[in-house]
This record gives structure tokens, C-alpha cells and sequence, in this order.
């Protein structure tokens, strides 16, 4: 048991997809017993999972890891609870629960925040994911009260956007809802190839899910979603997929933070500020930005497990080299799936199964034998 004050050589804030490979790495090392996790949650999501669940592909425990069972397994110490602030000069973290604790080495991936317009509030935010569950029980309820068709709007054109719109269309029913896609650019996926967004355009159009593109949303009031340009969507709900914003406690920590509220890393994914501290995942903010999205957490836990191990040793530690072309497995919730990378893309149910076995593999990871 930790007391308050007593110092950790390795703490771990949040259960990101970065920090579960570090547990899996160090611990077999025999390094778990210097470990302590943070995290709110027992269950950590694996995102890319996240549209699965929701179209009633995987249940919760297939795309959750346990937490609490995973330090078990490595002897790390595991407390159920969250941070609230970070002293980086004496090295001290406040936690929920009245807590403090004091580090050596202090690593935070706790994900993001929902990033809503500038004074819209209200809808259903798909993050934190971790809490996503209970939301989607609430929208459930809320579409079997429903005697009429359900309008629901999903905000964000990106892959989690339209991810997100076919998914619930799977689940809510085609015949019980109507989907909306909303976002501010000028087409879905803007970031991927153009084959991929012709391929995305026409399933969107296929399944009967309306395209709103140049939709930048001002409000959302009364059941009516309002654009910059006057256009109205009269919608009974909203899913907000939108960009993410930093956990504003983060403000108030002194570590050197972008315009975003981010922590700014170095190629080592230390602090530029206060280099006993390291960022991975969607909070740390990158010399060569890459978007929020999962596959650079995965990407970065074995070097952050690697360079915790070499501050631990006083050696050299080792660069992240973010990727700068890189594989999107796009589910349609119909068995289907899109793959694009190098601006190659093609569709087909050998891409769901591929995505099934990348996804599925992750997880299986760190759940033991």
C-alpha cells in the first residue's frame, strides 16, 4: 500500500495505449514492482475497436483490457482514481481521492478531452472513450422511447466520423434512424487518398447516410444544429467526433504546453520543459505534429517503455520516428471494411477480417496466457 508522500520511481498516469506496453515490456523485465498506475478506470478501450462495439461486432470485455489485472501480472501497483494537478518542481501528483504521490520518473498518456465549438454544449461526445459506453446505453434508451424515426446528427468528418455514422446506422436500425454527417471540411476524410474518400462517398451514399460538407457548426440548441452560414440541420441528438482538446488541469502544471494545451515533447517523447517527465498518446504534443489518433500511441509504447528503462540506467535514450505515411483500416459496419495507404485503397470483407485480426491481436496482448 502507498502511503501520501511515499515516492515511486516509475508513475503512470492513465491507462493509454502507450502505457499498457510499457507495464507489459518492463514488467518483463522484472521492473513492475518500481511501477504505479493511475488510472480512472479499471477497463482501458482500445479505440480502433470502438466502432465495432458500437455496431454490435464485440462486446464490451473483447475491446477493454483490464487494467487492474494486467498490473497484477507484473506486479505493478494500480490505484482506481485520477489526477488532478502535477508539482513538477518537488515531483508530486495530486490525485481525486486526496492522494499524493511523489515520482522519480513520471509518464502521462490520459487521453483527451471532447473539443465542442466555442460555446455549443450539449450531444453525446464519443470522448473520453472510456465513458463512451454509458453514453450509448443513455442514446439507446433514449431511441426505444422514440414512436417515430430518430435524427441524429454526427458531427466530424473524419475517420472516426464516418466510422462512427455507420456503426450506429448498424445499430440503431436503418429502418428506426436517420444519420446525418456534418463537419466543416469540404469532403470525409480529408486526410486520406481521394480513392478512399470516392470509396467512403459512396457507401455514404449507399447506406443513406446524408453528407453535410462546409458544415461549420455555431450551435446547438432546441434540436436545431446551425452552421457559420445560416444552413439548420432539426436533429434529436448529436455525436460529437470533433478534434481534441487537452485536459485543462494540464494548464496549471507549469510544463511547457503548445497552443492547444498539449505537453510539448522532445524526439524522446520527454517534456521540453522538465525532461523526468514523458507525454505519449493523444496528450503529448509532437516535434512533427501527427493527428490524434491511436495508431501513433500504439506506436510509441515501446519506445517510451525503452527510454523509461534507459533513464532508469543513465543511458542515451531512443527517438520516435512518427510515421509519415500510415495504414487506415476504415470499418462499415457491414462486414466491410476500406484500407488506404501510399494513396492506394480498397474494400472488401478480406479487410474487415484483417482489421478484425490487428485489432483483436492488440488486445489479446496484454491479457495474458
Amino acid at each position: 500500500m502507498i502511503e501520501t508522500g511515499d515516492a515511486v520511481p516509475i508513475l503512470l498516469l492513465g491507462g493509454g495505449h502507450a502505457h499498457v506496453e510499457v507495464i507489459r515490456r518492463l514488467g518483463e523485465l522484472g521492473l513492475g514492482t518500481q511501477i504505479t498506475l493511475v488510472s480512472p478506470s479499471r477497463h482501458a478501450p482500445y479505440s480502433g475497436m470502438l466502432p465495432g462495439y458500437v455496431s454490435g461486432q464485440y462486446s464490451f470485455d473483447d475491446f477493454h483490457i483490464d487494467l487492474e489485472k494486467l498490473c497484477t501480472r507484473y506486479g505493478v501497483t494500480f490505484i482506481a482514481t485520477s489526477a488532478t494537478a502535477i508539482d513538477p518542481n518537488t515531483r508530486r501528483v495530486s490525485l481525486a481521492d486526496g492522494m499524493l504521490l511523489d515520482y522519480s520518473i513520471l509518464s502521462i498518456d490520459i487521453g483527451s478531452t471532447p473539443a465542442l465549438p466555442p460555446g455549443v454544449s450539449g450531444g453525446i461526445s464519443v470522448k473520453p472513450i472510456a465513458s463512451f459506453t454509458l453514453r450509448l446505453e443513455a442514446l439507446d434508451a433514449r431511441a426505444a422511447e422514440k414512436t417515430r424515426r430518430l435524427r441524429l446528427a454526427v458531427v466530424g468528418q473524419g475517420v472516426a466520423g464516418v466510422e462512427m455514422a455507420f456503426a450506429l446506422q448498424r445499430r440503431l436500425g436503418r429502418d428506426r434512424v436517420d444519420i446525418l454527417l456534418a463537419g466543416r471540411a469540404h469532403d470525409v476524410v480529408t486526410e486520406r487518398s481521394r480513392l478512399a474518400r470516392w470509396i467512403l462517398r459512396r457507401e455514404l451514399n449507399a447506406a443513406g447516410i446524408m453528407n453535410y460538407p462546409n458544415f461549420e457548426v455555431t450551435s446547438f440548441e432546441a434540436g436545431e444544429l446551425v452552421a457559420r452560414d445560416g444552413r439548420k440541420l432539426f436533429v434529436d441528438d448529436v455525436v460529437w467526433t470533433t478534434s481534441s482538446g487537452a485536459p485543462t488541469w494540464l494548464g496549471k502544471t507549469g510544463l511547457t504546453l503548445d497552443a492547444g494545451g498539449f505537453i510539448r515533447v522532445d524526439h524522446f517523447l520527454r517534456s521540453i520543459s522538465h525532461p523526468e517527465i514523458f507525454a505519449a498518446g493523444d496528450v503529448a504534443s509532437l516535434p512533427d505534429p501527427r493527428p490524434k489518433a491511436g495508431v501513433f500511441a500504439v506506436r510509441q509504447g515501446p519506445v517510451l517503455a525503452e527510454n523509461i528503462r534507459r533513464c532508469l540506467s543513465g543511458e542515451t535514450l531512443q527517438p520516435f520516428r512518427p510515421q509519415r505515411r500510415w495504414l487506415a483500416l476504415i470499418s462499415l459496419a457491414n462486414g466491410r471494411a476500406i484500407a488506404d495507404k501510399w494513396a492506394l485503397a480498397g474494400s472488401g470483407r478480406w479487410v474487415a477480417r484483417w482489421k478484425n485480426w490487428n485489432d483483436t491481436r492488440f488486445v489479446k496482448r496484454y491479457r495474458g496466457r
